[in-house]
Formats: structure tokens, C-alpha cells, sequence
């Protein structure tokens, strides 16, 4: 049907009440089509957990490179041609093993004519204190001179200085004919030989021969975040507030392979500050190696145990949301529908985040599938997997289903 525009001979009264039916008209169908499509919107299924309080062992994983407890670097202290090398690459030596040997001759050369001129200038020092005593009963008769006197006493001592001399070039020379035995100065394992015999070497850049690392201990130096560590501090201060002994923290190594390490180890170093470049404090943690299996430079993962954390709540890692460094998890009201709210995380376990603040007991969050909805959108419980990792801790509460309305 066409509509057609009031015409002159039509009231103007009746032109308007014609408006407002169809404007009536309009607005019905519109609130009839939302009615319809609220009442028909279909909850949006997701997985969903429910908290509750437990004791969680206090456990963080870190990434980090193994390396020696002890490396030493063989260096060349003199120049000479390299003679000998007594060792096989990559081999375990001993301290005091002799390594490498450098041709004496030279320094040989230089030990026996700093000897001779020790031995010459203290045949000319005796003879000048004779001397000296000889003129000195003289200048007392009156025989010689006081002046005579004096040249032999300067004689003497000028004599007495250049023994001295002599005998500290003889010293060094000494010295330098020891450097041209390297000998091993811990026990461990030697890399390879870094020049062939009749090789030039010396100090500088022809200094580095070989490298020992020792093999009974090993270290892991990994990196945590200022609120891992916050997280530590205040766990630790608390324990102390109720006076539990102080000890080292116990760390377990995770190799690239997933074996885990079966000897334990312990923190042994925190360096003095955080890097400010990056946010972190490099904390170094010692294992033994009694079979040296464990060689520097392997990747491996730190697991640190600080204690247990008593009543708890605990979510998974993929349940938090980010946004602008703020963290927030989906809470399921009693009503079916999602609600966003921030939470203060605290240490970091491989389950997942302490919650410090923003969560309560006995309710329910979305783990998996919060990206497809927000804040008063209904929502549908599917099964969740448990959390917890392999002999950590408890097991994850059960998935939850969605509250009842």
C-alpha cells in the first residue's frame, strides 16, 4: 500500500495522530525482534574450574645454560716454541699434571747468566768489605784519608745494591724457566689443545692454550622476575615471622630431554640487584656431578621448591587475561554469566599462579574459552583437564559445572 503525504484538504490533527500510530506501530515490531533475540541468545560453552584452598608446594621453573662449577684458563706467560703437549684432548687430568712445555733454552740462557753475575757481584761485594774494613782501622791511625775512607764505604754499598739487582733478575728468570712447565692447576676435564707443537707463544693473543673445567659440581645460572622474587622474599620473611628454620632453597634440573637430573642441588648465589634492562635478578643454583656426566653449556630447566603455601587458590596460566599489565580472570556468577575481574597474582608454579588478592573460595572461573566472551555473557560448563603437573602438589579441584540460577 502507498502512503501518501497528508493533503491540504486532510486536518492537520488527523495527519499527526496518524504519525504517532505508525511510530507506536514501529516500535513494537522493534521491541517484539529484541525480546525474541535475548530469549533465543545461546550460552557460550567454555571450560570452567572451581577454587578452592589447598596447600601448594611453592615450585618455579627457570631456563638456563649449565657450566662448570670451576673453569680455568691456560695461558702462555712467556714467548717461546711449544715443545711438548702431554695430554689428550678432552681427557681428565689432575692438579699438578703437566700439560704443556714450553722450550727452555732461551729461558735457561737467561737463568745461568743472571746466576753468574749473582756470583760475580758478590765475589766484588766481599772484596769491597774488606776493604772498607782495612781502611777503616786505617783512617783511625791517621794512615789514609777520611775521604779515602768514605770511597770505600760508597764502593761497598754501590756493590752491595747491584748484588741485589742480580739477584732479582736471577729471581725472575727463575720464574720464567717455571712458566715453561704448564702444569694443571685444578683437576677436571681439558678441552682441546688451542695450538700444535712448534707453534709460536706468548702473551696476548697466542696466550690461551687450553681450557680445564672441573667435573664434580656443576651450576645453572637462570634468571627470575621482580615478582618471583617479591613473591620469595615475602614467603621467606613470613616463614621466618613464625620462626621456621632458615635453609637453602632445594632445585632439581630438568634436562633438554625431560630426564630429571637425580641429583639435587641448592641455590648458592643471588646477585646484588636487578638488571634493570631487563627486569630480572640472575640467581645461580650448584649440583653435584660425581660422574661428570653434566657438561657446560647443556640447556635445562631449574625447578626451585621455597616451601608450601597453605590454603591457597590456585589458576591455571591460560586463564589469565592481560590487558595493559592488569590481570583478570572470568568469574561465573550464580546467575550462568560471565564477569571480568582483576586479581593480584603472586609466585608463579608449573599449575599455574597464586592468587594474592581478587578470588575467592568455591568459585568458578573460565580456564579455557574466556576469548569468546565478556563481561554478562551467558555461559555453558564443559569438563576441564586438570592442572596439575606430575607429582606437584594436590590434585586440581574438578571441573565445575555452571551454577545453578
Amino acid at each position: 500500500m502507498t502512503k501518501r503525504p497528508c493533503s491540504a484538504q486532510q486536518s492537520p490533527l488527523a495527519c499527526r495522530l496518524a504519525l504517532c500510530v505508525l511510530l507506536a506501530l514501529a516500535l513494537s515490531a522493534c521491541g517484539k525482534g529484541d525480546d525474541k533475540d535475548a530469549q533465543g541468545a545461546k550460552p557460550v560453552p567454555v571450560t570452567m574450574q572451581t577454587v578452592q584452598p589447598r596447600s601448594v608446594p611453592l615450585v618455579a621453573e627457570f631456563t638456563g645454560r649449565t657450566d662448570s662449577q670451576s673453569t680455568v684458563e691456560l695461558r702462555a706467560r712467556i714467548n717461546g716454541f711449544l715443545k711438548k703437549i702431554n695430554f689428550r684432548e678432552g681427557s681428565l687430568v689432575k692438579q699438578g699434571d703437566l700439560l704443556f712445555v714450553i722450550d727452555p733454552v732461551e729461558q735457561e740462557n737467561t737463568m745461568a747468566k743472571a746466576s753468574a753475575d749473582v756470583a760475580q757481584g758478590k765475589a766484588q761485594l766481599e772484596y769491597a768489605r774488606k776493604e772498607r774494613q782495612r781502611f777503616e782501622a786505617l783512617v783511625k791511625q791517621g794512615a789514609v784519608s777520611q775521604q779515602e775512607y768514605d770511597a770505600k764505604v760508597t764502593n761497598e754499598r754501590q756493590l752491595a745494591a747491584s748484588v741485589a739487582a742480580a739477584s732479582a733478575t736471577a729471581s725472575e728468570a727463575r720464574v720464567n724457566l717455571g712458566y715453561t712447565r704448564v702444569l694443571a692447576p685444578q683437576s677436571g676435564r681439558i678441552g682441546k689443545s688451542n695450538f700444535k707443537v712448534g707453534d709460536l707463544v706468548g702473551p696476548g693473543e697466542n696466550s690461551l692454550l687450553a681450557t680445564i673445567s672441573a667435573t664434580d659440581n656443576f651450576t645453572v645460572t637462570f634468571n627470575i622476575t621482580e615478582r618471583n622474587y617479591l613473591a620469595v622474599a615475602k614467603w621467606a620473611a613470613e616463614a621466618k615471622a613464625k620462626g621456621q628454620p632458615s635453609k637453602p632453597f632445594p632445585a632439581t634440573v630438568i634436562l633438554a630431554d625431560g630426564t630429571v637430573y637425580p641429583q639435587q642441588g641448592s641455590i648458592d648465589m643471588a646477585d646484588r640487584a636487578i638488571d634493570p634492562s631487563t627486569g630480572t635478578l640472575p640467581v645461580r643454583a650448584v649440583f653435584p656431578n660425581p660422574d661428570g656426566l653434566i657438561k657446560p653449556g647443556l640447556f635445562a630447566k631449574v625447578r626451585i621448591e621455597v616451601g608450601v603455601a597453605q590454603d591457597a587458590i590456585l589458576v591455571p596460566e591460560q586463564a589469565v587475561n592481560d590487558i595493559q599489565g592488569t590481570k583478570f580472570v572470568f568469574v561465573v556468577g550464580k546467575d550462568g554469566k560471565a564477569d571480568s575481574r582483576p586479581v593480584t597474582l603472586g609466585i608463579k608454579v608449573p599449575e599455574g599462579f597464586i592468587v594474592e588478592k581478587g578470588l575467592n573460595a568455591d568459585e568458578t572461573i573460565i580456564v579455557d574459552g574466556w576469548q569468546k566472551v565478556r563481561t554478562g555473557t551467558p555461559v555453558v560448563a564443559a569438563p576441564a583437564a586438570p592442572a596439575a603437573a606430575p607429582g606437584q602438589g594436590q590434585p586440581a579441584a574438578p571441573a565445575a559445572a555452571a551454577p545453578k540460577q
